[in-house]
Formats: C-alpha cells, sequence, structure tokens
C-alpha cells in the first residue's frame, strides 16, 4: 500500500473512531487517563503503518498530519499564516551521476571500482597531460615543498599520492582528512586542472572514498584512483593524455516542522518541543544488522512528541498568561538537527521573544526514578529552581551544556535558555526493537508533572537570564562523521573525559578493545574533555583511518588502536 492511501486509510479509522476530529474537547489529567493518551499517541506514531517517520518519505507524511490533527483537536493556534507546517528542503546523499568518466589514451577506467570521484570535486571535466608531483605538498616551516623543480603546470592534472609520509604528519600535527584539503588548495592554486589522488605509500591499505563527508566542493575534477591506474600512468611516464570527468547529484526532499500556538499577547514565548522524524528502515545511523527492518522509534522520539501533546492539553487548560505558548515538534533532527535549524534562522518567528525552551526527546524509558537533565547551566535561574521543584524520589543529574545531538542546540545557539528532558540511551537506540511496549509510561508521565510544575513557577517571573556555557569549535552533531559505535554517558559531566555507556558489538570501538564504562581522555593526542570536544575530534577522521584512543579504565591509563 501507498504512503497516500495508508494516510487515507489511517485518517477515515481516526474520523470514524472520533479520536482526533472531535471538537474541543475537555480533558482530564489523572495518572490513568495521561498514560491512556500517551499510549494511544506512542502507539500510533511508532506503528508500522508510519513506517519509521523517516524525514522526506511517505512516513513522515503520515506523520505530521497526525500531529496537525492533534494540534486542531488541542485547539493550539496554527503558527505559520494560517497552517501548521514548516516546510522546507534539504539533500540525501551524494552518489554518481551519469558523467563519471576516467580515460588514459584509449583505456577507460570503471567509476566504483577503477576510480572514485571525491565531493571536494566539481561537476566538471578536464583532458590534459597528466603530471606527477608526489605528496603534492608544501609547508615554508618544515621546508617542504613538492612543486619546488616543476613548471608548467597551468591546466594539466595533477597526479599525486593521498597520504603524507608519517614523519610530515608527526611534525605537522595534522589528519589525513585536513592534508587532503590542504593539498587540493594547493594544487588549484598552482593551477592544476584536475587531481587524481593515488596510493603507493600504502597500497594494502586504500582509503575509503565516502560520498558521505561535508567538505568544500571545487570547480575541478577531483578523484582517487587505484594501484592499476598509477601504474599504467608510470608504465607510460605520464606522457598520455588523460580525461577525467565528475558528475555527482544528490536527490532534494521536503521535511516539515509542525506547530501550535497559545498567544496570550504576552512580550515572551515559552517553546516546547521535541522531533517527530526517526530513522524509517534503517540507514546510516542504524545499529541494526542485516536486512532493513523498520526502526519504530517509540522511545525516539513518539515519547516526546506525545509528551508535546499533553503538554499543550494541559497548558490550554490552565490560565497561566506571563508567556505565550509554542508548541513544535521538528523535522529532520536525525539527519543533523536540520529542522530546529530551520526554525530558528528562518525568521518565521521572533527568536528575540522566546524566553526559554523545553525538549522532549527520549523521556520514554525512565529506570529507577532517573532523569538526566541538560542545559542547566544556560540559564543561572535552572538548578536553583530545578532542586526547589523536583519531587524527593527524583535522582536527577543535570548537565551544564547547552550543546548536545537534539534540537534544544539551535535554540541555545540563539542565545536562548534550554532544558533537555532525557531518560538516556538504551540498547534498542536507533534499532528496531524501540518499540511502544517497552516505554514507561508511569515514568514519562512523572517527567511531564515536573516540566509543568517548572513552567508554572517561571510564567510570572522576570525573563530568564542566559548564560554561555563552554563548547568547542564544532557547532552542531554532522551524521557525515565516522562513529566509534558507542553509546555516550550524557549525564557524565565530570569534564575529564567522555564516558562510554555502552560498546556496539561489531563496531570499531569493540573491534579495539574499547569496554562498556571506559572514559575516553584522548583521540591522536586531541584531548578529549566532553561530547564536543569528541564529535569534534571525529571530524578529522573517515572511513579506513587508524586512531590511537587513550583511555582511563578503573583508574588506569589504557591505549588501544581503533581503525574506522
Amino acid at each position: 500500500m501507498t504512503g497516500k492511501f495508508k494516510f487515507i486509510a489511517i485518517i477515515f479509522t481516526l474520523f470514524i473512531t472520533g479520536s482526533i476530529f472531535s471538537q474541543s474537547p475537555s480533558y482530564e489529567f489523572s495518572k490513568e487517563e495521561i498514560i491512556e493518551r500517551l499510549k494511544k499517541d506512542i502507539e500510533t506514531l511508532a506503528s508500522e503503518e508510519f513506517e519509521g517517520r523517516e524525514a522526506g518519505t511517505p512516513g513522515e507524511e503520515l506523520t505530521v498530519e497526525y500531529i496537525k490533527e492533534r494540534f486542531k483537536n488541542i485547539s493550539v493556534k496554527p503558527l505559520f499564516d494560517g497552517s501548521y507546517f514548516q516546510n522546507f528542503e534539504f539533500h540525501g546523499a551524494w552518489s554518481y551521476a551519469e558523467d563519471n568518466t576516467l580515460q588514459i589514451g584509449d583505456i577507460k577506467y570503471e567509476p566504483g571500482e577503477d576510480f572514485f570521484p571525491m565531493v571536494a570535486s566539481g561537476d566538471t571535466s578536464a583532458t590534459q597531460k597528466p603530471v606527477y608531483v608526489e605528496y603534492g605538498f608544501k609547508d615554508e616551516e618544515f621546508q617542504w615543498n613538492d612543486y619546488e623543480n616543476l613548471d608548467n603546470l597551468e591546466g594539466k592534472i595533477f597526479v599525486m599520492e593521498y597520504f603524507l609520509p608519517d614523519a610530515l604528519y608527526e611534525k605537522l600535527e595534522i589528519t589525513t582528512n585536513v592534508a587532503i584539503q590542504e593539498k587540493v588548495a594547493i594544487a588549484i592554486e598552482k593551477g592544476a586542472g584536475g587531481i587524481i589522488f593515488v596510493n603507493t605509500l600504502r597500497p594494502e591499505d586504500d582509503p575509503h572514498i565516502s560520498l558521505r563527508r561535508r567538505t568544500e566542493r571545487h570547480e575541478t575534477p577531483i578523484a582517487f584512483a587505484g594501484i592499476n591506474v598509477y601504474k599504467h600512468l608510470e608504465e607510460q611516464e605520464f606522457n598520455e593524455e588523460v580525461t577525467l570527468s565528475v558528475e555527482l547529484t544528490r536527490d532534494t526532499h521536503t521535511g516539515t516542522n509542525v506547530a501550535g500556538y497559545i498567544d496570550n499577547d504576552a512580550a515572551t514565548t515559552v517553546v516546547i518541543g521535541g522531533h517527530h522524524d526517526h530513522l524509517g528502515y534503517g540507514g546510516l545511523s542504524s545499529r541494526h544488522q542485516g536486512e532493513q527492518k523498520i526502526h519504530y522509534g517509540a522511545d525516539d522520539n513518539a515519547s516526546g512528541v506525545a509528551g508535546v501533546f499533553e503538554a499543550a492539553r494541559y497548558i490550554k487548560e490552565q490560565d497561566w498568561d506571563g508567556n505565550n505558548y509554542l508548541f513544535i515538534t521538528f523535522s529532520a533532527e536525525e539527519k543533523g538537527l536540520l529542522g530546529s535549524r530551520h526554525f530558528t534562522e528562518s525568521g518565521e518567528y521572533d527568536m528575540d521573544r522566546v524566553n526559554y525552551m523545553f525538549n522532549y526527546d527520549m523521556i520514554g524509558r525512565m529506570e529507577d526514578e532517573n532523569l538526566v537533565l541538560i542545559g542547566t547551566g544556560t540559564s543561572p535561574t535552572w538548578e536553583e529552581i530545578i532542586t526547589e521543584t523536583k519531587p524527593e524520589h527524583f535522582n536527577i543529574r543535570m548537565v551544564s551544556s547547552g550543546m548536545g545531538g537534539s534540537d534544544h542546540t539551535a535554540f541555545y545557539l540563539q542565545d536562548i535558555p534550554v532544558i533537555f528532558f532525557f531518560t538516556g540511551i538504551h540498547d534498542d537506540y536507533h534499532a528496531p526493537g524501540d518499540t511502544p511496549n517497552k516505554i514507561n509510561y508511569e515514568g514519562q508521565k512523572k517527567i511531564l508533572k515536573l516540566s509543568w510544575e517548572l513552567i508554572e513557577q517561571l510564567d510570572q517571573q522576570e525573563r530568564l537570564e542566559f548564560t554561555e556555557t563552554p563548547v568547542d569549535e564544532s557547532r552542531r552533531r554532522r551524521p557525515e562523521v565516522v562513529t566509534l559505535g558507542i553509546m555516550p554517558d550524557h549525564a557524565y559531566d565530570d569534564k575529564d573525559g567522555l564516558k562510554v555507556q555502552k560498546v556496539m558489538e561489531d563496531e570499531p570501538a569493540y573491534k579495539g578493545g574499547i569496554k562498556d564504562e571506559d572514559i575516553i581522555i584522548s583521540l591522536n593526542d586531541k584531548d578529549i574533555t566532553d561530547i564536543h570536544s569528541y564529535m569534534q575530534a571525529l571530524e578529522n577522521f573517515e572511513e579506513g583511518d587508524k586512531v590511537t584512543i587513550t583511555l582511563m579504565r578503573e583508574k588506569e591509563e589504557v591505549e588501544v588502536e581503533v581503525e574506522f
């Protein structure tokens, strides 16, 4: 059944039952009634019909229609000029288009087998004599210049080594990826008509050329070629004409944020949100091995969306008028916080009016009354009011940073105080086993009640003061970055490393000997102090790279080597 017909069937069923089209119902908020509503919403959003809610797919189309009808039923107003929807475009992964050619004389080579176009390339072509420029590198400080004795380079196809000698990496203190970027820039400055990387230093260990990397694209064809191509060039003494053409393409998809509004004609607005998208049938972010399966995303993040509905219902019934209240579910969080970034940067709502933001993301797996609140350093108000308000039986871990892998980050970057409500990573994270039957509905209800009590106390207070929390230069999550295959312990806040909550089987960390509860303190001598420095360090690597990781394991320092 196509997504369109599934949607018609679902909406018809809901119409018959009156579950979302009844007009302005009056809600009750006993424990049983809250749990019943949470369960109904999560079971619907995390059902087979919604196909894992991947952004830009028919599954998301069903999802946003469902959310719209919930907001209409709750009687919160559409935010976007009479619409609940804010659409935006985003790109999928790069792939080969039609014109990817490497020809030397009369011999044509196969893309994806003999040579590999690189994302840094432009969609362009060059035909010229090749010139071997060895490493294609120069550095005045270390008196290294591979171009020193080369003339008449303009327009030629530069053939250069992908890797640098290990000694040069150590002297320069740079990674392979950074060196590649510098070598491309130098080659273009020298007039390269095209660039072909080869690997004669480590022919048994060719790099993995990933089209998932995010990098600057140049108006020059750039590719990596296998050792057979290099040997042919060498046999011909680099005198045979080379044609190199690169053409990459990627699809454009549409994501949809959904927002409802309570307008109290107040000067400030409170935003309560959570992302509605998940992984669909898996993809690059999945931890599932084997055949494709629906990733239901009950905790991540049907739980948060159901929480947004319940917050809207509750606040609609109150007489809080010190703020306006904006309820929003974001698209494409799993693809790099794209929906929340679009909302905060689009200008469709004045971010200067936003008092603070609550982010519900994975609030469905509470165990032993444990709750993590991330962002408590973004306002001097947070720690005191949380301490005063929380139930005595709650074990709350407060994490200062306003940055992190969820949608509150986009608001923090607009100088808005944030709190990210989070019950932690579990074995079913980004896997098909994240299903509604595993949700702790009573625990979720308790978390929502705490958030409402905080909102009530703040409703008549002055606007919250924003404070910046220490962050590294890496400003947001990037899905193209390689991964170790670990679940970080987001509640670990001792500023002396990144604690590993769980190591995934058959992933790089597992194969390299990293264990649960290890604390990562450095990657290739790059100090790791928290999740942000960890993500920043990962940006310097790609698949196939090897890294030395220093760990603290039961108070002893351990070194392991991991290959991405």
